[in-house]
């Protein structure tokens, strides 16, 4: 005679003091020693993070922000669910430590997961109800710098302010601000370097596949603005100010020209 878990070792199999199971369908075992596997797994997760020190996770500044429900009789941590449930304790936001970096999705993959499902309807579970107060709270704030800063509304749109949010989202409570200097000088030079590398990618695809040059000078009248098109995407060149000079069909020829034999004439199509 055995409870539950005896039960589960006889179907999985590979358990030396119980006999396995010669009946069982194999997808039935595979899938109870899958569950078997990860409720092992978070056992030990749970107990690691146990054992870990206070200051860990940022020393005394956590003991507030890292709360685990309390059986109030027996004053021990509750796991918040039913014996046997592999579920975490339930608690409170807590400041990132060093092994959640290896665990933080990447907030571009989030958004792009969340425009795909966007469209397909579910229902709200009580803790979306509860979190509409809060949200309406940051995003009030978030419109008050758009205010404060006199930034256009549709700049909202773009991807990187989504991307943005979902990156502070996942830092959670205590994000210490860039500086100016931060934002204007090693933060700047590694965007740069990134924009570096990814036309570096368009230009080979410019080299394999040709490409198209694009300008808008007929229609700006202040600015000639240069972009380069092929089947990887647009890659914006330059921008000249044309306000104080004449605007003809030499001036777009000796442009365009240009152009040509900077990205290389055998590439342009």
């Amino acid at each position: 005679m055995g409870g539950a878990y005896r039960l589960k070792q006889h179907l999985a199999g590979r358990y030396r003091n119980t006999l396995g199971c010669k009946k069982v369908p194999e997808h039935v075992r595979k899938e109870i020693q899958d569950y078997m596997e990860l409720k092992k797994s978070t056992k030990e997760a749970y107990s690691m993070f146990r054992q870990m020190p206070q200051d860990f996770y940022g020393g005394d500044e956590d003991e507030d922000d890292e709360c685990v429900e309390m059986n109030p009789k027996s004053g021990k941590l509750s796991s918040g669910g039913s014996k046997g449930s592999n579920n975490m304790p339930s608690k409170r936001p807590r400041q990132k430590g060093p092994i959640d970096m290896f665990f933080t999705p990447n907030p571009a993959d989030v958004l792009k997961a969340r425009k795909e499902s966007k469209d397909q309807g579910r229902h709200k579970t009580i803790n979306e109800l509860c979190r509409k107060e809060l949200r309406e709270k940051a995003c009030r704030d978030i419109a008050r710098w758009f205010y404060d800063a006199g930034v256009p509304f549709h700049e909202v749109t773009l991807d990187s302010f989504a991307i943005m949010c979902e990156s502070i989202g996942h830092y959670g409570p205590g994000l210490k601000l860039p500086s100016m200097y931060e934002s204007r000088v090693p933060f700047l030079k590694k965007e740069v370097e990134d924009t570096e590398k990814d036309t570096a990618e368009h230009k080979k695809e410019w080299a394999e596949k040709g490409c198209s040059i694009l300008s808008d000078g007929w229609r700006d009248t202040t600015v000639q603005k240069d972009i380069v098109n092929s089947p990887k995407g647009s890659v914006f060149i330059r921008s000249m100010d044309v306000s104080k000079v004449v605007k003809d069909a030499n001036l777009l020829y000796k442009v365009l020209d240009d152009m040509v034999e900077e990205i290389g004439e055998e590439n342009v199509v």
